[in-house]
């Protein structure tokens, strides 16, 4: 917490060599991800953005430890850049239930921090991290300023009860749900989505909006925006099915991925499996 900026950014380059050139944290992992979706990359630019993601993880924790004591609502300008407000606030404000969705992408944590330090709480459903004592830390950190949160297993009927009642439910919208999943492309190859994130704006009418936090230069400094938003009642084509909501959501979440990749965690995995149907093709073929 006592670090200054300079600090942080020389501490974040050094563990991020460490665990990427030096230790090869994940590497196969990193590099299975990464190699078939820049197939035209060479291996020392995929090796730098392999780098950068790490160093972008190191610089998260940094900057989670930090933001309660630096930044709230008379020095948030200092830090935070808007991009595309005016349509999110318009649509946070009618009387209706709403959706935020965003990915393991830049500090996705300070996008729900700055919502509730700007009057806007949400209810976002995560999964409990291992360490209990990390957990009970970062969730503190998550619900400084109205942000509350639920936990994954058993949530449903939380969340559901959110949208009734007209709240905001943040959510991420990239991990992987198994082999039962939807099954859309993401960044060009086939991932398995959790249905009930479209289910849950279909069934409620509540718009879907598609927002990021990305870090823009110095620790500490973002540019929090809205990259687009979707409404059953407005957009039909998009919201058909569940299939088609879930394809235009994963191909916001490209944009800002493709723009930024070295923000994007590589390091989990997204790309796993194959469809249900596929393997019972397979078995029956046999």
């Amino acid at each position: 917490q006592a670090l200054s900026d300079q600090a942080a950014e020389r501490l974040a380059d050094l563990l991020a060599w460490l665990a990427n050139d030096l230790f090869r944290i994940r590497r196969k992992v990193i590099m299975g991800n990464l190699s078939p979706i820049y197939p035209g990359a060479s291996a020392q630019e995929l090796l730098l953005v392999s780098r950068g993601m790490w160093k972008n993880l190191v610089l998260m924790g940094c900057e989670v430890a930090q933001a309660p004591r630096r930044i709230n609502r008379y020095s948030w300008r200092a830090y935070i850049e808007l991009k595309g407000m005016e349509e999110l606030v318009s649509t946070i404000l009618r009387p209706q239930p709403t959706i935020l969705l965003s990915g393991h992408f830049g500090n996705f944590e300070m996008a729900g921090f700055a919502a509730g330090l700007l009057g806007f709480p949400s209810y976002t459903i995560i999964r409990p991290l291992d360490n209990q004592y990390l957990n009970e830390y970062v969730n503190r950190f998550r619900s400084m300023h109205g942000q509350y949160i639920l936990e994954k297993r058993g949530s449903s009927a939380q969340a559901e009860a959110v949208l009734q009642q007209g709240g905001m439910l943040a959510l991420l919208g990239d991990q992987h749900a198994g082999p039962r999943g939807c099954w859309v492309d993401f960044l060009g190859r086939p991932a398995s989505c959790h249905k009930a994130l479209a289910v849950f704006s279909l069934v409620s009418g509540a718009p879907l909006l598609v927002c990021y936090a990305r870090r823009t230069g110095a620790p500490l400094e973002f540019e929090v925006g809205l990259v687009d938003a979707t409404d059953p009642r407005l957009h039909p084509e998009r919201c058909q099915s569940v299939r088609s909501l879930t394809m235009w959501y994963n191909a916001m979440l490209e944009t800002v991925i493709r723009r930024d990749p070295e923000q994007y965690w590589w390091v989990h995995r997204r790309w796993k499996g194959k469809p249900l149907r596929k393997r019972s093709r397979v078995r029956a073929a046999a």
